[in-house]
């Protein structure tokens, strides 16, 4: 990448150093999840504070401000990758420059410990044990929206995070315009003749063993173009994928015996995140163009291949035998559309990552209420099991057994990830939409019968992923599609697919 301008020449030389001790952070971040012990939580959680306050204090280096300061007065005169690389900072610098760096380390120390007991909770069902850590990052995290001075909604503050500029205000619109037709779709889906709410090939009498899960995966996962010596797959309580390093994308995957649905599309969703940031220009390594451009675009890629691809009939046509490579006894006696309507089975669910792709929005939905509700202070932190059950009633008519498969089943808020969830309805829109325009280029159908998925993934090298952070999510979804983002696509796109599937 070629930049003229000293001064940005400058701030990318501090910025090196941002980057660098960031990853060194997210290797103990990796670690936290996939392997820390029981009693190293108090240990993990001062080490990790320790670096957030390095982070921050190089964010807050006086020079290196100034320096912004005068690059972001010469931006117009700069080239395009000079002007991504100042407004990226300015965002990013926005938090530490607003928010005081004793509150930014006092809730990385939070949320180390937050983790393992929202995990001891998860595991005994019993949400008392992480009520006391959820609280205080309510409360760190309501502190954090009012130095960000965004009066209008302070849940505004926590939003524009994850999707810049995205508003409570903004993402109820887009949701208002997708719920009664998502609403309707499922009620059609219901009443057809071809329909059942349960698989005989999903029980707990059938197992799925966990090493033949791991094989069968890692051959997709190959297919679909991740680069092995430059990541790994481990199990962690909740799947997640993190860079470490251009060459080192990690993603966990969770396994359950007796449904290899869960495996399948939790692993082609990360490997989605992981394909994009392995596929991003190795020229922004290490600078502010680094990384995917927002959490919803982001989204759109790996929700792109969990469902656009992996819970596409064409792809399980290909995948059917080899399926019943793996799973003879469990699987032989299904043919290709059977096993399409098993993986593709619509029906109201407890648990947002196993949830189908017309009624996964609403899940998100119920969670943006909630957030919204409680940084506004209408509920509070303690009635959240309750309200999460009312809210489970009202959009899909069941009510959780318990709250492991309720309010604790997420691990976003022991992260203080408050305001992440939208961007998973934001990226179902954007997938949606690059799909359409894809598919002028692509024989997509055909390509997935045949089970060729690198022309995909080399579709989405060239149209997305080599940009990085170049482009402001806006810009990207209007320089790939041509448009704006229209949610039309992913209701156009739901309905005919599930009207071909269940012959509505």
């Amino acid at each position: 990448m070629k930049v003229n301008n000293p001064v940005i020449k400058d701030l990318l030389r501090h910025y090196r150093k941002i980057s660098l001790l960031s990853k060194t952070k997210a290797v103990l971040d990796w670690d936290l999840n996939v392997n820390l012990p029981t009693k190293a939580a108090e240990g993990r959680s001062h080490q990790t504070a320790h670096l957030a306050e390095l982070i921050t204090d190089l964010w807050l280096d006086e020079k290196f401000r100034n320096q912004l300061d005068k690059a972001s007065l010469l931006s117009s005169k700069a080239s395009k990758e000079e002007q991504a690389i100042v407004r990226n900072l300015n965002f990013a610098g926005k938090y530490y420059f607003n928010v005081p760096k004793e509150l930014i380390v006092e809730k990385e120390k939070v949320a180390s410990a937050a983790f393992m007991a929202w995990k001891e909770a998860k595991e005994k069902n019993d949400f008392s044990i992480f009520l006391p850590h959820l609280k205080e990052l309510i409360r760190l995290d309501q502190m954090i929206a009012s130095h960000l001075k965004f009066d209008k909604n302070p849940y505004d503050a926590l939003l524009d995070q994850f999707e810049p500029e995205l508003t409570a205000e903004k993402a109820k619109i887009v949701f208002d315009a997708i719920k009664p037709d998502l609403i309707k779709l499922v009620k059609r889906i219901q009443k057809s003749k071809n329909y059942s709410s349960s698989s005989a090939f999903v029980d707990e009498q059938i197992l799925y063993p966990k090493q033949e899960q791991e094989l069968l995966l890692k051959s997709i996962m190959r297919r679909m173009g991740y680069d092995f010596a430059a990541g790994r797959v481990d199990v962690s309580p909740h799947p997640f994928t993190t860079t470490l390093d251009r060459h080192d994308v990690r993603i966990t995957t969770m396994y359950i015996d007796n449904d290899f649905r869960t495996s399948y599309t939790s692993t082609m969703h990360e490997t989605g995140h992981a394909l994009y940031e392995q596929g991003i220009n190795p020229e922004y390594s290490e600078t502010p163009l680094e990384g995917g451009v927002s959490f919803g675009i982001h989204e759109a890629l790996s929700r792109f291949w969990e469902n656009m691809v992996g819970k596409n009939p064409a792809f399980i046509s290909f995948m059917t035998p080899l399926f019943q490579s793996f799973y003879p006894e469990q699987l032989n006696a299904l043919n290709e559309w059977e096993l399409s309507r098993v993986v593709n089975l619509v029906k109201p669910s407890f648990v947002r990552i196993e949830a189908d792709e017309v009624t996964y929005s609403l899940h998100i939905i119920l969670r943006f209420e909630i957030e919204n509700a409680l940084f506004n202070n209408e509920i509070k932190p303690e009635d959240l099991p309750k309200v999460w059950r009312e809210k489970s009633r009202e959009y899909f008519g069941i009510e959780p057994k318990n709250d492991s498969e309720g309010v604790l089943q997420d691990v976003h808020w022991a992260y203080g990830a408050f305001g992440y969830f939208p961007a998973y309805a934001l990226g179902n829109l954007y997938g949606a939409q690059f799909l359409r325009t894809m598919k002028k280029d692509i024989d997509f159908d055909a390509e997935l019968n045949k089970g060729n998925l690198l022309p995909i993934k080399g579709w989405l090298d060239q149209n997305i992923h080599r940009h990085g952070s170049l482009y402001s999510p806006d810009e990207l979804v209007k320089l790939v599609t041509g448009e704006k983002l229209n949610p039309k696509y992913f209701i156009n796109y739901l309905t005919d697919k599930y009207t071909k599937l269940y012959e509505l």
